[in-house]
């Protein structure tokens, strides 16, 4: 992954003039694998990022300016693995695709020959 990975929070600044203020960071990690065709496992993580900022003015008593960071490491592992579908599996969803449109098309038909049916027997006075 390398240079292709991103990091939420590359890059980030924060700036506030004249006032001081408490950013706090709460970062979830979940440690991740991926799995190439090649059999070449990269590990990594995913994260996900909440940011909270709130002007404190000194000597308020309702916090400290700062930044802080909250992290949690998942107990999970996720594993993401590339692999290759045979023949056989195509054979098969080929198959379904093809059921599964000739099924709808004779439920339409079915209805189709009930309603003008229908509309057939009431012309004729039954």
């Amino acid at each position: 992954m390398g240079d292709i990975v991103q990091r939420q929070l590359d890059g980030e600044s924060r700036a506030i003039k004249d006032m001081h203020g408490m950013y706090q960071y709460y970062i979830q990690i979940i440690p991740t694998r991926f799995v190439l065709l090649s059999g070449t496992a990269i590990e990594t993580n995913q994260m996900s990022v909440t940011e909270h900022m709130r002007v404190v003015k000194p000597g308020s008593g309702r916090g400290m300016p700062g930044v802080f960071f909250f992290y949690e490491v998942s107990p999970f592992h996720v594993i993401f693995e590339e692999k290759r579908r045979g023949y056989f599996r195509f054979f098969t969803s080929i198959c379904a695709i093809v059921g599964g449109v000739y099924t709808v098309l004779g439920m339409i038909d079915k209805a189709y020959y009930t309603y003008t049916r229908g509309e057939a027997s009431r012309n004729l006075g039954f």
